[in-house]
């Protein structure tokens, strides 16, 4: 089979992961996207979108509910860029009249980068929060001139806050000087053709808008009224298609890669929101502690209006999940790939964030197989290394740092590579890296295997960081070894 093959193969089983979801009863109805850099590879829904029973599909909008807090976050930073205003500006910089925002003596000030990460010490408050979006801007003035009961000191820990969100996004009204959704809707929806996303259920989707349901005691689904527009919008607010979500991550996920230079899509992805603060955004601030009852945690953390997971063999994996009444959506990426997964489903608080976290490990199973990028060098070194073993070869100097002998003299090195060799026996035909590779650490470290009659070598070799780059470590392990050659 074929990597063709296989990338369909994979496209299949994540099809069938959602259409069993959907069989599960879960929500009335789901619609999903998978994505390479912003490119829909597979789409498509399950089950109905509304009482008329028309199937939900790739142009159908939802509620992303909390999806929307990385657009929030995004806006901050586009202000920050143009230079009006800093992310540990205290919040009460930009909102004097916010007296509940003010703490005690001795106590760190609220910041704007508390906010985005999370950590500015308010209590968790789902589900009030996500009923406040219609209240006008006046009376989320009102609140913040009240009082607030910090559950912890700000700047200390993390905990979910949505009024947190909702502040940034009147930080970005009063900075900007124009209303929340229009600041939006002009930097980013419009730039990026996000044209089937807006703020309340008139977007212009060509499959039309997902009705939203409430499961009843009775098990019957209850039809959710749509809350409207608001000052709590920032934290939830948006309709959006799981197309436009995939185009959304898409352009977060390029931030990574390096750009070439002049090309005329990188600079018009950098128009909008610079790489660099893309990248920010999707960086661990703030680490997320793992449940008590977590069998294998996972390290986790907040950036900005983002997740990040640290697979334990994929790396770091960004996203976001969103429950608002009536839906549940999640977008997860993985940066390194590309790869994308959007799920919408159309149920009250739905966890749409499970069957998209199995499909993105599906798909990046499939990934998994092909060789991550590194610099040639590094696939040079290899190389060079195995021929040092394979044929007794010295060392050319000009193709390692001046470290290396002196941290190991060459004449001990070649004599524990030819122990090395003695102890798995005659080295196998060597084989092209992808099938012999076990680790990448960064594009200048790699780990892999030398296959032997009697076991195996781990080989590794890293790079300095100048250029051009030069070698500067070099290990050889022997593992498996049998006193016999296997059958």
């Amino acid at each position: 089979m074929d990597s063709g093959d296989s990338a369909l193969t994979a496209l299949d089983a994540v099809e069938d992961l959602f259409r069993t979801r959907a069989r599960s009863g879960v929500s009335p109805g789901l619609a999903f996207a998978v994505s390479r850099a912003g490119r829909v590879l597979r789409s498509g829904g399950f089950g109905r979108a509304d009482d008329a029973g028309g199937v939900p599909g790739a142009a159908t909008a939802f509620g992303i509910a909390s999806c929307t807090k990385s657009v929030t976050a995004a806006a901050v930073l586009l202000l920050r860029d143009r230079g009006a205003l800093r992310l540990d500006d205290p919040a009460l910089l930009h909102l004097p009249a916010a007296t509940a925002l003010r703490v005690p003596r001795g106590v760190p000030e609220i910041t704007l980068r508390m906010l985005l990460t999370m950590s500015a010490g308010l209590a968790t408050d789902n589900e009030w929060a996500d009923r406040q979006e219609p209240i006008s801007a006046g009376e989320l003035d009102g609140l913040l001139a009240g009082r607030v009961r910090w559950s912890h000191p700000p700047g200390t820990a993390f905990e979910y806050s949505n009024l947190g969100y909702a502040i940034l996004g009147r930080v970005v009204e009063l900075v900007a000087e124009q209303p929340f959704r229009a600041f939006v809707e002009r930097e980013f929806l419009a730039p990026l053709r996000l044209a089937a996303t807006g703020f309340d259920e008139r977007v212009a989707a060509p499959g039309g808008v997902a009705t939203g349901y409430r499961r009843t005691l009775a098990g019957a689904w209850s039809p959710q009224p749509v809350s409207g527009p608001g000052a709590f919008s920032p934290i939830g607010g948006l309709f959006s298609t799981v197309e436009d979500l995939a185009r959304w991550a898409g352009w977060l996920s390029d931030a990574f890669p390096p750009a070439d230079a002049g090309a005329a899509e990188d600079a018009a992805a950098d128009a909008v929101l610079s790489r660099a603060s893309r990248c920010e955004m999707q960086q661990i601030a703030r680490a997320i502690p793992s449940p008590a009852d977590a069998v294998h945690p996972v390290p986790r953390g907040y950036g900005f209006g983002l997740t990040v997971t640290l697979h334990p063999r994929f790396g770091a994996v960004v996203g976001h999940s969103g429950g608002y009444p009536g839906f549940g959506s999640h977008m997860r990426w993985h940066p390194e790939s590309g790869l994308a997964v959007i799920v919408f489903e159309n149920a009250t608080y739905a966890d749409a964030a499970t069957p998209a976290a199995a499909a993105l490990d599906l798909l990046l199973e499939e990934f998994s197989r092909r060789v991550p990028t590194v610099w040639p060098e590094s696939a040079a070194a290899r190389d060079l290394v195995e021929r040092m073993l394979r044929e007794d070869a010295p060392a050319p100097a000009d193709r390692f740092t001046a470290n290396v002998p002196l941290d190991v003299p060459w004449a001990e090195r070649r004599a524990g590579m030819a122990a090395a060799r003695a102890e798995v026996g005659p080295l196998l035909p060597e084989r092209p890296l992808d099938q012999v590779l076990l680790r990448v650490g960064s594009p200048a470290h790699i780990v892999w295997r030398v296959p032997a009659e009697r076991g195996e070598l781990e080989c590794e070799v890293s790079l300095h960081p100048l250029d051009p780059p030069l070698i500067q470590a070099v290990r050889v392990r022997v593992r498996g070894a049998r006193a016999t050659p296997a059958p």
